[in-house]
């Protein structure tokens, strides 16, 4: 429940932002929010999924090859997001958001990896 909570926490949360028909205004979010584009706001919400989903793996599952299992995770819950989006009334599917959902993984997923795991190798001093 350690790691997998925060998992299906964020992952509830985006399933029921993508049930709004307009998130930004029905969350009275920032006004800053407003002129950050579309993709970037994909990028780092599904980032963040995919550093959550490697944690998880990581420490869950004793083989390799945890960030691929994130990765693949995060594309098929950004497939199952899109489609779900379809039916939302005022909302659309789009294949760039899921090129951006799986970009913003894979980047954060790595910068996760070196900042945490490779960066402790290199200096002692963060052991």
């Amino acid at each position: 429940m350690k790691y997998w909570g925060p998992v299906v926490l964020y992952a509830l949360a985006i399933v029921y932002l993508s049930s709004q028909s307009n998130p930004a205004q029905q969350l009275q979010l920032p006004s800053f929010i407003f002129t950050i584009n579309d993709k970037i706001l994909h990028a780092c919400e599904y980032g963040v999924l995919g550093i959550l989903l490697y944690r998880a793996f990581k420490y869950t599952t004793p083989t390799a090859g945890n960030m691929g299992l994130a990765i693949i995770c995060v594309i098929a819950f950004g497939i199952s997001d899109e489609i779900h989006q379809w039916f939302v009334p005022q909302r659309q599917a789009d294949i760039w958001d899921l090129v951006a959902d799986t970009f913003g993984a894979a980047f954060l997923i790595l910068g996760w990896v070196l900042i945490t795991e490779k960066g402790r190798k290199r200096l002692p001093i963060l052991k």
